[in-house]
C-alpha cells in the first residue's frame, strides 16, 4: 500500500507508545517514569542544552536524549546524558548544522527498559551566533508548611562566566501583596531557604531568583499556603489522570503530596463500572510522590469511574471522581485510528493505496501538558487530488489569536508533492477553499501558515458557494457558534459521486483545471462531520463521557451555486451513521459512546 507517514507521525508513535529498545515483556513489570519538563535552552550555531526533569519508581541505569534533523529521513540518534539521577537530567549537545531545526525526546532505562518521553523541537542559531547564557530554573517548591512557615526550594542551571553575586527568594501574601525578599546562604544549585514570620491560613506566592553581573532572574511563580492554629498537615491528592486507554486497559496515574507525621499505609486506586455498586481496586508503593499503574481486564466500550486514594494514620483520603471509557475492540482492517487519545481522527483506511495521511502539529503551540498541540489530520487522494477529509479539534480559547491569515499556500511537505496542486493558481470556476478554515488557525503565524498547504485546499465553486454570503461560507460561520468552551471535533470532508440534496439541488462527478493541473476531481458535496458535548461545560474529554452526554451530527452542502444565502437548517443534517454508509469511513472510532446513529435538530437551535 502507497503511504506516507509523516515525521511527526512518527514522533507521536514513539511518545504514544513510549519505545522499548527490549520488548515489551520488559516493559510490562516496570512501573512507566512520568515526565515533566523536557526543554531546550542557550542553542548555538552547533550546539544546545537539554534538560529533562521525571519521576521514577526504580532505579535508573541509564539516560539521555535522542535527536536527528526535522525532516530527515535517518533514524534518531541516541546521546546517553552529562549528568543524571532519579528526578531529571541533562546534556549539552554538540556538532550540530548551524539554523537547522532538529527532533530530539529524552530517555531513561529502568530494570533493563527504555522509556521516552514526548518528542519536542529546537533550532540551532545561524552560524556564527551564540547565546546569550542565563540562568535556567526548574519549578520552584514549598514544602514543610506549618503556621508560620515554610521550606522554600529551587534548582537552576547556570553556565556563564561569572559567578552568581546572589540567590534566594521572594514572597508575598496571595497574587498582589508587597515582595519580602530572602537570601540563601550558598547561591550554587540547588537553593533552599527557611521563610518564617507568616500569617497562619494564609497563601503566598513565591519566587527564586538569582543575580548574576547585577542583572536579577527570576523563576516561575508558585503557591503554597500555611497551616491554620489547629490544622495538622493532610494528604493532598491529585484528580486521577487515565491515558493509554484501550478496548481492555489503561494507563492511569495521579500524586499524593504529605507533609505529615502520620505513616503512609496503603496507596491505590478504586474503579468500577456504573453498573457496580463497589470499587475495584490495585495497589501501588505506599509513599508520597507520583504513582502509576496499568489497569487491566477491562470490558470494551464502557465507561467506568476512578479515583486515587491513600490510608494516612489510619484514615483513608480520596480525590475527585474521574471517569475514562474503554474503545471498542478493534475488529481489524483499518478500524483503528493511529492515535487512541485523538477523538476527532478516522480509522485509515488500509486496503485503499490511493489515500496518503499527514498528521500536522503546532510548531510553536503547546498544551498544558508541554507537548505540541495538535493542528489537523489529513487525509489525501492522489486520484482526485484532493483532500479528502481533514480532522481537527476547534477551542476558541486556544487555537485562535492575533496572527494574520498568512496567504502562505505551498505543497503539503508531509505528503509526496507531485500528487499534489502546484501553483496558485485557480479553474473550473473554483476558488482555493479551506476545508479547516484560516479563521480558525489564528493563534500563531506558523499554526496559520499550516492550514495554507494545499492538503488543506480544496476547489470550490467562487460565485455561490465559497465566497461572502456562500452556501459552504454560511455554514462555516455557522459551525462558529457551536464551538463550545469544551473541546469540539470536526471532520471536514468531500465527496465525489453524484449527489442530491434535500433542497432537491444535485451535482455529478467532474475533472476540472485547478491550481495548475488538469486532473483535479470537483467535489459534489461538502460536510462538516461535528462531536461535542450537549451542555458545551462539562469541563471533561467526550472520552469520559456518556452517549447521553454527547451530540454528534453532520452537515452537508451540495457542491454548487444554489445556496447562496441559504441559512442552515434541519434539511442540511443527517447523522453520523448515513454518512458512514455514505462515503464508507468509520467515524470518530475512539469516541464508543458517540451518538452516531442519531441526531436531534432541536439540540443545535434548528
Amino acid at each position: 500500500m502507497k503511504r506516507f507517514f509523516t515525521l511527526f507521525m512518527v514522533v507521536l508513535v514513539c511518545a504514544a507508545l513510549s519505545c522499548n529498545d527490549n520488548g515489551d515483556d520488559a516493559a510490562n513489570d516496570v512501573t512507566r517514569p512520568s515526565f515533566g519538563i523536557v526543554e531546550s535552552d542557550e542553542a548555538s550555531d552547533s550546539g544546545v542544552w537539554l534538560h529533562a526533569e521525571y519521576t521514577c519508581e526504580g532505579e535508573v541505569t541509564d539516560a539521555g536524549f535522542a535527536y536527528k534533523l526535522r525532516r530527515s529521513q535517518d533514524d534518531y540518534v541516541s546521546v546517553q546524558a552529562d549528568s543524571w539521577d532519579q528526578k531529571g537530567m541533562q546534556l549539552q549537545l554538540s556538532g550540530l548544522q548551524p539554523g537547522s531545526e532538529y527532533m530530539y525526546y529524552s530517555y531513561v532505562v529502568v530494570s533493563g527498559a527504555r522509556f521516552n518521553s514526548t518528542a519536542m523541537t529546537f533550532t540551532t542559531a545561524p552560524e556564527g551566533v551564540q547565546p546569550e547564557t542565563t540562568p535556567h530554573f526548574s519549578t520552584p517548591e514549598a514544602s514543610e508548611c506549618t503556621q508560620e512557615g515554610a521550606l522554600l526550594a529551587c534548582e537552576y542551571t547556570y553556565r556563564g562566566e561569572n559567578s552568581p553575586s546572589e540567590a534566594g527568594f521572594f514572597y508575598r501574601e496571595g497574587t498582589s501583596g508587597e515582595w519580602s525578599k530572602i537570601t540563601a546562604a550558598k547561591s550554587e544549585s540547588p537553593l533552599r531557604c527557611e521563610v518564617g514570620g507568616l500569617q497562619p491560613a494564609t497563601a503566598y506566592t513565591f519566587c527564586a531568583f538569582v543575580t548574576v553581573d547585577g542583572t536579577e532572574y527570576r523563576s516561575e511563580e508558585g503557591r503554597f499556603s500555611t497551616l491554620d492554629e489547629e490544622q495538622k498537615p493532610q494528604p493532598v491528592l491529585s484528580k486521577p489522570v487515565a491515558e493509554d486507554v484501550t478496548a481492555t486497559s489503561a494507563s492511569v496515574s495521579a500524586t499524593l503530596s504529605y507533609e505529615g507525621d502520620e505513616t503512609i499505609s496503603e496507596v491505590g486506586f478504586r474503579y468500577k463500572t456504573a453498573s457496580a455498586s463497589t470499587y475495584s481496586k490495585v495497589t501501588v508503593t505506599a509513599a508520597a510522590g507520583t504513582a502509576r499503574v496499568t489497569l487491566s481486564g477491562l470490558t470494551p466500550s464502557t465507561a467506568y469511574s476512578l479515583l486515587f486514594y491513600a490510608v494516612v494514620g489510619g484514615e483513608e483520603s480520596r480525590s475527585e471522581e474521574v471517569t475514562f471509557t474503554t474503545s471498542a475492540q478493534s475488529s481489524g482492517g483499518g478500524s483503528e485510528a493511529k492515535f487512541s487519545g485523538w477523538p476527532e481522527l478516522l480509522a485509515e483506511d488500509d486496503s485503499n493505496s490511493d489515500y496518503y495521511y499527514a498528521y500536522h502539529l503546532c510548531p510553536d503551540l503547546k498544551t498544558t501538558r508541554g507537548d505540541y498541540a495538535r493542528n489537523y489530520t489529513v487525509c489525501f487522494s492522489a486520484e482526485h487530488h484532493c483532500p479528502v477529509w481533514v480532522a481537527a479539534p476547534r477551542h476558541n480559547d486556544f487555537y485562535e489569536g492575533p496572527a494574520d491569515r498568512t496567504e502562505a499556500y505551498k505543497a503539503d511537505p508531509d505528503i509526496p508533492s507531485d500528487i499534489q496542486y502546484y501553483s496558485k493558481s485557480t479553474g473550473g470556476g473554483c476558488n482555493k477553499g479551506h476545508m479547516l478554515g484560516s479563521a480558525e488557525r489564528t493563534c500563531t503565524s506558523s499554526v496559520n501558515r499550516q492550514v495554507f498547504y494545499y492538503s488543506n485546499i480544496a476547489p470550490q465553486y467562487s460565485s455561490g458557494f465559497n465566497t461572502g454570503g456562500g452556501g459552504w461560507n454560511i455554514l462555516e460561520d455557522w459551525i462558529d457558534t457551536k464551538v463550545c468552551a469544551d473541546t469540539t471535533y470536526l471532520v471536514i470532508g468531500t465527496y465525489f459521486e453524484k449527489y442530491t440534496d434535500r433542497y432537491g439541488n444535485s451535482a455529478s462527478p467532474k475533472k476540472i483545471s485547478f491550481g495548475g493541473r488538469s486532473d483535479v476531481s470537483c467535489p459534489t458535496m461538502f460536510y462538516i462531520a461535528v462531536l461535542r458535548t450537549k451542555s458545551g461545560n462539562t469541563k471533561k474529554s467526550v472520552l469520559e463521557c456518556s452517549a447521553d452526554e454527547l451530540m454528534c451530527a453532520v452537515f452537508v452542502r451540495c457542491h454548487n451555486n444554489n445556496l447562496k444565502g441559504k441559512e442552515v437548517s434541519s434539511k442540511d443534517m443527517i447523522s453520523v451513521r448515513e454518512l458512514e454508509q455514505l462515503t464508507g469511513f468509520d467515524y470518530f472510532p475512539n469516541v464508543p459512546n458517540a451518538p452516531k446513529d442519531t441526531y436531534n435538530p432541536s439540540d443545535w437551535g434548528l
